[in-house]
């Protein structure tokens, strides 16, 4: 256990060290962890949502402590799914909310790029590492991304807390918590993304997987932790502009 601690602080110190020093297309910003949450069952508020400053050019995603519900932020805007939303709608963050996960990357300038053909999840990771090496982004060091345009077959889902189950609420996939899930054939939104490289995989995303994504839907109302889709041809995948 300590040998893991002291490996996870190493991550953590890695990663500040990589932001101050610029080696990074953005200044992305970890609270939380999800190795903590899943494995240790650390579900505890690691940072008040209120003591956080939200620029024009922060973008984020994160999960409510006590898993009780999803973060956003969009353009400095904080959204807020609580877990007992039965329609995985939006609200202003309260001022004693804390996130057990908070991931944020200051991006004032974005490049974009339109999808080609329609993608899927592992289509959509390999055209977001391409993008981002040919535009000179180290893609062996964690980045933000953001999507634009029509998803279609998606499914998504908001955390209500510890993993048991209630009427319509279904287990998480990795068991870790309930979820409340929402799905559907086509629709339009945004979508905020990190991508973690192979170093903080598990850290910043589920262990197995590179890629972290939000959904909000264009006009803010609902929002949660995107877990299947397809991208339509079309789509605007934007980078952070080197």
């Amino acid at each position: 256990m300590a040998a893991k601690t002291i490996a996870t602080a190493f991550f953590f110190c890695m990663l500040s060290a990589a932001s101050s020093a610029g080696e990074w297309p953005s200044n992305i910003s970890v609270h939380g962890n999800f190795q903590r949450m899943f494995h240790a069952g650390d579900v505890s508020g690691k940072i008040a949502l209120a003591s956080v400053q939200f620029f024009a050019s922060t973008y984020g995603v994160g999960a409510l402590a006590g898993l009780q519900g999803e973060i956003l932020v969009w353009e400095g805007s904080v959204l807020v799914t609580p877990g007992k939303s039965v329609s995985g709608s939006t609200q202003p963050p309260r001022a004693d909310d804390q996130a057990a996960l908070l991931i944020t990357a200051q991006v004032k300038d974005w490049e974009g790029l339109q999808v080609p053909s329609d993608l899927t999840p592992a289509e959509l990771e390999r055209f977001l590492i391409d993008a981002a090496s040919s535009r000179g982004i180290d893609i062996k060091k964690p980045f933000p991304f953001l999507v634009k345009g029509e998803i279609t077959d998606y499914s998504w889902h908001v955390v209500t807390g510890a993993a048991k189950r209630h009427g319509n609420e279904a287990i998480h996939q990795q068991g870790h918590a309930s979820n409340r899930i929402f799905s559907g054939g086509e629709t339009r939104g945004k979508l905020v993304g990190f991508y973690s490289a192979e170093e903080f995989e598990g850290v910043i995303s589920h262990q197995g997987e590179r890629v972290h994504i939000h959904y909000v839907d264009d006009n803010m109302k609902m929002s949660g932790h995107l877990d299947s889709f397809n991208i339509r041809k079309g789509a605007t995948l934007l980078l952070p502009k080197r």
